[in-house]
């Protein structure tokens, strides 16, 4: 026997023969357990019982031998791994943001695993990692770095191997870290023609101009061939917050800039792939690091951060920082967190972890609790599986 009463706690239907049917001390004490992890109870084998005795049901009387289960006090707790975005959660361009440096040394302390999953494409991981160190974040090593650019990399490599050509928007210096030089790896701004766009930063160059340059070129090949280049987006950002709190276009901007200015010669929707947030790739390279898909995504961006990771299957926290100093995100239903955190230091302090009994709960974390009882509660209390 495993699990609760069929019938609830209004008359059970366990079948044990001296069972009355009852509510009594042990059922509220099965109430009590249920509401505290959430309406789950780990699986027990049932023992037996004599009959007459006062916990005749088999599932209460399995109470007597179950210890205190020690609970979660806070949402690091709940989750194997955390994942920060890095622009306006834990920096403002180079500068680390009040208190996350405390939040990572902490993380560091208790040796929770973390990364840092950013859009960021204006190098390597290694300069990355040196850019956000410089900031005064104590990240332990480059392999906590999850980037856009370094997700892209595989993708970019697999196009120049079929011989395509590629042009790429951001930096020589930028393209080169990441991808190597290549005879058919080109800077967009001076390429006439190209088959894949990479889009990867909107500094060190003249941005305007080679955005002009590569409209040209999207409508020549309309026009001569009747298709157009294929877009792969590392940097997904349309918008980011700048230093001062007002708002910057982030290098995806292209995206729509092409699209509108091509609209007027009947070109079709452009065909972009997201290697960065919020497409899929970049969450898989998390869960693969992190030997795990029990990770929240700690985020400002609702279209980026929050959709991304829920589209992953990932639980999403949205921070009121960065993005949200410039006014109230909109949000829908695929992009509603399942938490929102004035600051970070809110994921140690337990005023969250209310919310992970709110009506407001995926699935997944439903996944997170049940597999956090599992893990940490039926192992102390030594039960065995489903009888």
């Amino acid at each position: 026997m495993t699990g609760f009463p069929e019938g609830g706690f209004s008359g059970c239907k366990c079948g044990a023969p001296h069972c009355r049917g009852k509510i009594t001390r042990d059922d509220w004490r099965i109430r009590a357990l249920q509401e505290a992890y959430h309406g789950y109870f780990p699986p027990f084998k049932a023992r037996a019982v004599q009959p007459g005795t006062e916990s005749a049901c088999a599932l209460t009387a399995a109470l007597d031998s179950l210890p205190t289960l020690e609970r979660p006090q806070t949402l690091v707790d709940c989750y194997d791994a955390i994942l920060f975005d890095a622009m306006g959660v834990l920096i403002s361009e180079n500068e680390a943001l009040p208190g996350a440096a405390d939040v990572l040394s902490r993380l560091n302390m208790s040796g929770q695993p973390y990364y840092i999953v950013t859009n960021i494409s204006s190098g390597s991981e290694e300069t990355i990692f040196a850019r956000l160190r410089g900031a005064g974040l104590p990240i332990p090593a480059v392999d906590r770095i999850v980037s856009a650019g370094g997700v892209a990399r595989h993708r970019v490599l697999e196009e120049l191997a079929a011989e395509r050509l590629v042009s790429y928007v951001g930096s020589a210096n930028a393209a080169h870290e990441i991808f190597g030089k290549h005879p058919n790896l080109h800077c967009a701004d001076t390429a006439e023609t190209f088959d894949t766009l990479v889009v990867l930063d909107d500094e060190g160059f003249d941005f305007k101009g080679a955005s002009d340059h590569i409209l040209s070129t999207f409508q020549r090949r309309l026009v001569e061939t009747g298709e157009m280049p294929r877009m792969i987006a590392a940097n997904a950002d349309i918008i980011y917050p700048s230093k001062n709190g007002s708002l910057v276009f982030g290098p995806n901007i292209i995206g729509p800039m092409l699209q509108a200015g091509l609209a007027p010669f009947g070109a079709p929707p452009i065909s972009v792939e997201f290697m960065g947030k919020p497409g899929r790739a970049i969450f898989e390279e998390c869960i693969a690091r992190a030997g795990t898909d029990r990770l929240l995504m700690i985020g400002d961006q609702v279209d980026t951060d929050i959709k991304g990771a829920k589209a992953a299957g990932l639980d999403a926290l949205l921070v009121t920082t960065g993005l949200n100093n410039c006014g109230e995100l909109r949000q829908n239903e695929n992009g509603a967190p399942d938490y929102v955190a004035k600051n970070l230091d809110q994921i140690f302090d337990g005023s969250l972890f209310p919310h992970l009994r709110s009506a407001m709960r995926s699935s997944t974390t439903d996944r997170v609790w049940a597999a956090w009882i599992e893990n940490r509660g039926a192992d102390k209390a030594g039960l065995g599986g489903s009888g």
